[in-house]
């Protein structure tokens, strides 16, 4: 990664700067130690490579870190990458803020809003004019500083609601025949498969642009294979696809403890979901067993396709050492319907976008697309 201006004025506590590959154990001991409060403490994980995780969002990324002079350690960390996404239907270079953290002693004073003005200078590097962020429901520290307007800070365009429902694996439903075939993906079929993500991204906003290459070598869809896609095709020609990734080998969530009303109720809630052959709780400590519903493109947002190619997805799971398959869609998606037709485990966050005064042009210039979050990738 490319070195950047140190920002550490006199008389400073701590020196902002970017990450080195020095820093990996550091920063995930950082995710490890700085659970995200609400109902329940969940850490979100990135063992055994922090950089690993970075490159889904695209090939450049940055890791900005607040360092204490002192002790030399780690106490805060953002990302920012940059992708092609399509914006208002055009491929276009697109950001993205994520794991955001900052150690609880540290928490109240102004490294937030240094570490805001590091971006600004990083950002300096006209990459992006827009960026998008996700900021979860229980993170409410977070829904009442940052995405408010602060001095300082750039501006936090409210785009709705992302529901990232659990589908809970219980037991097998019955096969939906919709009129279409559905099959796994295959190499022959690959370029069919990114002409289908493409056209059908290019009608959300913000939806990855996709190339072959980038599965092939998954030099970005790190882990994903090619028949883990799910593939509807009608006439010889496809018309859906859906994607199921198993992330667990770069990326966890572990739940750390359960809020006050939760506690007592798990225990309890654990034995029903057991004679109803539902996922149970995890215990505190452990992690959270779950792959991604991934890569949704369905032609004409046909209810019927998707139904099919989740059920095939859904079935497929079942009895595997898997409890959960997160899906994310905006909650003006028309396939967030079928999410009903299973029991879900809610969680949801609001998407954001962020600009500072030279991306407010293209913030207002953007038309009423949907919005689409590869979930997989927060």
């Amino acid at each position: 990664m490319s070195a950047a201006t140190v920002i550490a004025p006199a008389r400073t506590r701590f020196a902002i700067t970017l990450a080195e590959r020095d820093d990996d154990a550091e920063l995930r001991s950082l995710l490890r130690d700085n659970p995200m409060n609400g109902s329940m403490q969940v850490t979100f994980e990135r063992e055994p490579d922090f950089f690993a995780a970075c490159a889904i969002r695209g090939s450049f990324h940055q890791v900005g870190v607040g360092r204490e002079l002192e002790s030399g350690h780690i106490v805060g960390l953002g990302t920012r990458s940059v992708a092609e996404a399509f914006v208002n239907g055009r491929p276009a270079s697109f950001g993205w803020l994520s794991d955001l953290r900052l150690a609880p002693a540290y928490r109240g004073g102004t490294l937030v809003a240094r570490g805001y003005r590091f971006l600004r200078q990083l950002h300096g590097d006209g990459r992006a004019k827009l960026y998008g962020t996700v900021i979860f429901h229980d993170n409410q520290t977070a829904l009442r500083t940052i995405a408010t307007a602060r001095a300082g800070l750039p501006v936090y365009n409210d785009l709705g609601i992302m529901r990232c429902p659990g589908i809970n694996l219980r037991r097998r439903k019955p096969v939906i025949t919709a009129n279409c075939e559905t099959i796994r993906g295959r190499r022959e079929l690959l370029p069919e498969i990114v002409d289908c993500l493409n056209r059908n991204n290019a009608r959300k906003q913000f939806a990855p642009v996709h190339d072959a290459e980038t599965f092939i070598h998954g030099n970005r869809w790190k882990d994903f294979q090619l028949s883990d896609f799910y593939v509807a095709r009608r006439n010889d020609k496809v018309i859906g696809v859906v994607g199921r990734w198993d992330q667990t080998a770069f990326k966890q969530t572990r739940v750390i403890s359960y809020g006050k009303r939760l506690r007592w109720m798990v225990p309890a809630a654990n034995a029903v979901q057991s004679l109803l052959g539902a996922p149970a709780f995890p215990e505190a400590g452990q992690y959270v067993p779950f792959f991604y519903v991934s890569f949704i493109a369905v032609d004409q947002d046909d209810a019927e396709v998707f139904r099919a190619l989740l059920r095939e997805v859904y079935n497929d799971s079942v009895g595997s050492s898997f409890r959960y398959a997160m899906v994310g869609l905006h909650e003006r998606d028309p396939l967030l319907a079928v999410l009903q037709e299973y029991s879900l485990t809610p969680f949801a966050g609001r998407l954001f976008c962020v600009c500072y005064a030279d991306g407010e042009p293209a913030f207002r210039n953007l038309d009423d697309r949907v919005p689409y979050v590869e979930a997989a990738t927060l």
